[in-house]
Order: structure tokens, then sequence, then C-alpha cells
């Protein structure tokens, strides 16, 4: 029987099995001769196989697509697409005739701005018409006479005034007020035992700065008693002396150290008394290290329960 088409049928005479046609492609053979039909998962694709092995005929095809490829990259155009040599040509460059008509349009806007600015110009010139002007003929008012004479009466009377208060001497005198707060501070620091603070604000007061006591003028005592003052005297330390209010009353707040524990005393002028809270080494140490050494910040933790001073 004659081979399918598509199947290279000049294959040289006399060989069995496998055979090389002509062109060089391998075709299988049987033994008595007749080509055997191609498979028929394939035949779809045999009319356009070259070689009968499919890995041969995918290397031809891929060549020749690469082949193909390469034309088309070194294919000339066959009209000429370049700019020609007289584009590079003054009137071609410049638009001669399209400056012309932007010129041309700039003065027409600057002639019909001039015209309107001129316009403008001459109204302003001009009077408004809208405004009614005041006719003169008229009096300006039928009581302008009354009226005159009543706001000279005003004036003289407001002088008059005036100076009746300027020649009057005040009932209050402030000097005097002045010399009696002086002779009251005076009277004051003689019969108070503690130091006279007055209540000034917060912001004015100096609560860190530290207030000595004088000693009072031939109050020098001998013997037993006054040594041991001083030698109290010189171990106590005023660290801080200021007025506080404490609640609803007025204290005057002292604190002592001797260098371990901590006595703190708050007088109060109204009735006469005095409280003493002595604070324990520990929580003097304690309270030193929490608020940095700032004995202010302390005074602002104390408050008095009863007749007793407590530190929170």
């Amino acid at each position: 029987p004659e081979p399918r088409s598509g199947v290279c049928r000049q294959l040289a005479p006399g060989s069995l099995g496998r055979a090389r046609c002509q062109r060089g492609c391998l075709q299988a053979r049987d033994l008595s001769g007749h080509t055997p039909p191609p498979p028929m998962a394939d035949r779809g694709r045999v009319g356009s196989l070259v070689c009968s092995c499919k890995s041969a005929a995918q290397k031809e095809w891929r060549k020749a697509h690469e082949a193909h490829r390469q034309r088309i990259t070194q294919v000339q155009p066959a009209s000429d697409m370049t700019a020609p040599s007289t584009m590079g040509m003054v009137h071609f460059r410049t638009n001669l005739k399209r400056e012309r008509l932007l010129e041309d349009r700039y003065m027409e806007i600057d002639r019909e701005n001039q015209h309107l600015l001129k316009k403008m110009s001459e109204a302003m010139k001009k009077p408004n018409p809208y405004i009614l002007k005041p006719d003169t003929d008229k009096p300006a008012s039928l009581n302008r006479n009354a009226r005159k004479a009543d706001l000279t009466r005003i004036t003289h009377e407001n002088q008059r005034m005036l100076k009746a208060i300027q020649s009057t001497k005040p009932v209050y005198d402030a000097k005097k007020w002045e010399e009696g707060f002086q002779k009251s501070a005076v009277l004051l620091k003689s019969v108070c035992a503690y130091p006279v603070i007055t209540r000034m604000p917060r912001t004015a007061s100096s609560p860190s700065v530290l207030m000595t006591i004088e000693p009072e003028a031939g109050a020098g005592a001998t013997g037993g008693s006054a040594s041991f003052a001083a030698a109290e005297q010189e171990d106590n330390k005023h660290v801080l002396k200021e007025g506080m209010r404490i609640g609803e009353k007025y204290f005057l707040l002292e604190f002592t150290t001797d260098g371990r524990a901590l006595t703190i005393s708050a007088y109060d002028g109204d009735s006469q008394t005095t409280l003493e809270l002595v604070v324990k080494e520990k929580k003097h140490r304690q309270l030193y290290r929490e608020l940095n050494g700032d004995y202010s910040l302390m005074a602002a933790r104390i408050r008095v329960d009863g007749d007793r001073l407590m530190v929170d």
C-alpha cells in the first residue's frame, strides 16, 4: 500500500529497518519494505512535519522562527520617513504669521485697556448724581441759639465742679495712715515673742532662706542653764522658718535638726500656743530622700489633727 501524504517517499533502495531519505530525514520501515503509517495521536500534525522525529521538527521550527525574526529586524522601509532637509530653513522653524497675529491681538487688547482706563478716569472726575447735596439756603437748625446757650451753660457748670473737687481737702490722709502703720509695726515687734512674719503670698515669701534670731540685749544668762542652752543651740540647726496656713489657722513653722532627728514647731499667734513634733532619724532620712532635701515641700505635708502635728 502507498504511504500517507506528508511522509517522505524518497527512501534509498535496498534499505531495511530505519532508512534515511535523500532529504536527510530518518524514516521507520518494516522488513517487507513498506513504511508504517504515523500514530493516530499525531495525525493532525503529520502534514506539517518535515521530519518524522518530533524533537527534530521542533528544532527546525525554532530555527525557522529565529531566522524569521532576524529578517524582520533587518527589513528596510520602502519609503523614506526621515525629515526633509528643508525643515532646517528659517521660515519653517519660525512661524512669522502666527507671531504677527499675536502682536496684532496684543495691540488690540492694549488699545481697549487704554480706552477703558480713560472712561474710568472721566467717570471719577464727574460728581456723583446719587448724592443729595444739602440745601445751603435753608437754616441748619431752628433752635441753634438755644442749643448753643445750653452747651455754654453746661461747660461753665463742669468747670465749676472740677475746681471745687480740686480745691476740696480729702477726709482720709494717706500720710497719716502710713505713720500709723509704722507705729503699729514697732508695737507689734515689741510685744511678740517670735519674729513677725507678714502673711505674704507664696510666691513673694522666701521659705528656703535661713532666718536667725539674734539674742536680746542684756539677756546674757550665766550658770549651767545658759551653757546648756548654748550647747543645744549649737547642736540644733534651723533648716526652715516660715509662716504658713494649715487648715483654717496661720502658724509660724520652725524646722530644726541636729543631723539625725527633726524637730518641727508650729506657733499659733491667735491662741498663743505652740505645737511640736519630733520626727525620728529613719523617718527624717526617708522624707529627705523623697523630697530631694526641700524642707518647704515637707512643710506642705504638715497637717493638724486636734492638738497634734502630723506629717503625711
